[in-house]
C-alpha cells in the first residue's frame, strides 16, 4: 500500500465495522461510513454498538486516529472503496433485495477518480458485482472498469464471535474483472492476510460464498431431520451421532440444534434458490433443507406443549426459563438476528405469558422487548416448569443442575438443545425430566 492510499468502507454493521477495524489494525488509512447516524456517533465516541470480541479494543486504539467515521464520504481522497452493506431477502418474495448495494455503489459515483478500485464484500446473487455494480459505474460515470477503474469481488467468510482473528488467518477469495484489478485487490486484503486464493473471475467468487453458507444449511438440515426421526423412534441422535462418526473419517455428522439462526444462514440459501429458478434448475435440495431448519424451532415449541399437558401442567400459568437469546452460542456473539430462541418466544407467546429469560451478552433491554422477563439463571430455575438451553454460550456449562432445579416446580422438563450434559446423570435426579434435540 502506498502511504497516500486511503479505504473507504462503506456499512459499519459486523462485516464493514470488524473489515474497517483490521484494515487500521495493519496500518491503513480507514473512513467507516455509515447511514445511521446513531452507528457513527457511536463509533465516533469508541463505543461499539455490538459484541464482537477485540473489535471495542480496535475501535478505542484506532479510532480517531487511522480509522475515522462518517455518515458521507467529503472528498476524492479515498482509493479504494469496500461495499460492506447488507442484502436482505423479501419476506414476501424470498428474492434477495439490493437496494442497499445499489445506494451504497451510487454514493461513491462522484467520489471516483482514475486509478481507484472497487470491492464488493457483501453476500450478492451470480452477476451482481459485473451487471449492476460495474455497469452503473460504467454508464453513469466516463470511467471503466476494468480499464480506468479496478474491480473485484472479495466476500467475508468470517464467524460472529472470532471475526478478528478469522480475518486474518482464514484465507480470502478473490475474484476481479482482470489480472491488474487482482493486484490491486491483493495489495490491499494483502497488508493484513497473505492467504489469497484468486478464482478465474468474479462470478466463481460470488458463488463461491454463496455455497459456503448453503452447503452448511444443508449439512445441518440432515442433522436436524435425523433428529425428528429419533424423536418419533424413541432413539437417542446424539449417541447415534457420536457412533457413526467414532474413528470414520468418511462422516463428519454435525450436531442437531434447536434451528440454524443468524442473518446469513437463513438468508444465503434463498439467493441460491432465485439463482436455481432463473435457470430452470431443480433446487428442491436447498429448499427442503431450509425448510427442515425452519420448523425444527416449532417441534421445540410443540414439545414443550404437549410435555407440559401430559404432566397436567397449566399451560398459561406455567413457568418457562429461556437460556440464550443470541443466534449462538460459541463463540459467542449479542446478534440476536434471525435467532431461533425468538422463533420460540413467538411460538410460546399465544399459549405461556410467563416466559423468563436470560443471555450472558445480549443487552437486558433487547430480551425484555420481545416479550420476555429478564432474569439471572437462579431465579430463572425458581419456580420454573420448563427450562430450556437454546445456545452453547459457555455461561450454560458446568451449572450445578440438582442445586438449581431443587428451586423449580416438581416435574422440571430440562431441554438441553446442545446436550451441554449427561443425560445419565440428569435422569438420576427426581425432579428432573430431560430432553434435547433429537431425544423426545
Amino acid at each position: 500500500m502506498a502511504r497516500n492510499d486511503k479505504v473507504c468502507v462503506l456499512g459499519m454493521g459486523f462485516i464493514g465495522l470488524t473489515l474497517a477495524a483490521t484494515l487500521a489494525e495493519a496500518g491503513n488509512d480507514v473512513l467507516g461510513v455509515d447511514v445511521i447516524p446513531e452507528v457513527v456517533d457511536s463509533l465516533k465516541a469508541k463505543k461499539c454498538y455490538f459484541f464482537e470480541p477485540g473489535l471495542t479494543e480496535a475501535v478505542k486504539k484506532y479510532g480517531g486516529k487511522n480509522l475515522k467515521f462518517s455518515t458521507v464520504i467529503s472528498d476524492k481522497t479515498c482509493n479504494y472503496y469496500v461495499i460492506c452493506v447488507g442484502t436482505p431477502i423479501d419476506q414476501a418474495t424470498a428474492k434477495p433485495r439490493l437496494e442497499y448495494i445499489e445506494n451504497a455503489a451510487r454514493s461513491i459515483l462522484p467520489f471516483l477518480k482514475k486509478g481507484d478500485t472497487i470491492i464488493l464484500r457483501s453476500t450478492v446473487p451470480v452477476g451482481t458485482s459485473r451487471n449492476l455494480v460495474a455497469r452503473m459505474i460504467e454508464t453513469e460515470t466516463n470511467l471503466s472498469p476494468g480499464k480506468d477503474i479496478y474491480f473485484g469481488f472479495v466476500p467475508e467468510r468470517t464467524v460472529e464471535g472470532n471475526a478478528m482473528y478469522e480475518q486474518k488467518f482464514i484465507p480470502q477469495m478473490v475474484g476481479a474483472l482482470n489480472k491488474e484489478s487482482a493486484k490491486k485487490i491483493a495489495r490491499l486484503f494483502g497488508t493484513f492476510n497473505k492467504q489469497l486464493i484468486h478464482v478465474p473471475d468474479i462470478e466463481h467468487a460470488e458463488l463461491c460464498k454463496i455455497i459456503d453458507n448453503t452447503y452448511r444449511d444443508v449439512t445441518f438440515a440432515y442433522a436436524n431431520q435425523m433428529a425428528m426421526i429419533c424423536e418419533e423412534l424413541g432413539l437417542d441422535f446424539n449417541i447415534i451421532r457420536q457412533t457413526c462418526n467414532y474413528k470414520y473419517s468418511r462422516n463428519n455428522i454435525p450436531s442437531a440444534s434447536p434451528g440454524v439462526g443468524g442473518a446469513c444462514l437463513t438468508k444465503d440459501p434463498y439467493i441460491l434458490i432465485d439463482l436455481c429458478n432463473k435457470l430452470n434448475i431443480n433446487m428442491e435440495l436447498i429448499k427442503s433443507a431450509r425448510a427442515i431448519n425452519e420448523v425444527t424451532v416449532f417441534n421445540l415449541a410443540k414439545k414443550v406443549l404437549h410435555r407440559l399437558t401430559a404432566l397436567g401442567k397449566n399451560i398459561c400459568a406455567s413457568k418457562i426459563f429461556i437460556m440464550g437469546f443470541a443466534f449462538k452460542g460459541d463463540p459467542e456473539t449479542s446478534d440476536m438476528r434471525f435467532s431461533t430462541t425468538i422463533d420460540l418466544v413467538n411460538y410460546l407467546k399465544p399459549f405461556c405469558s410467563n416466559l423468563f429469560g436470560y443471555d450472558a451478552v445480549v443487552d437486558t433491554k433487547q430480551i425484555e422487548a420481545i416479550g420476555v422477563k429478564y432474569c439471572l439463571i437462579e431465579e430463572g430455575f425458581k419456580g420454573a416448569d420448563v427450562v430450556l438451553i437454546m445456545n452453547s454460550h459457555e455461561s450454560h456449562m458446568d451449572l450445578n443442575i440438582k442445586k438449581l432445579a431443587a428451586r423449580a416446580n416438581d416435574s422440571l422438563i430440562f431441554i438441553d438443545c446442545w446436550n451441554l450434559y449427561d443425560k445419565n446423570k440428569i435422569a438420576k435426579y427426581k425432579n428432573i425430566i430431560y430432553s434435547s434435540v433429537g431425544i423426545y
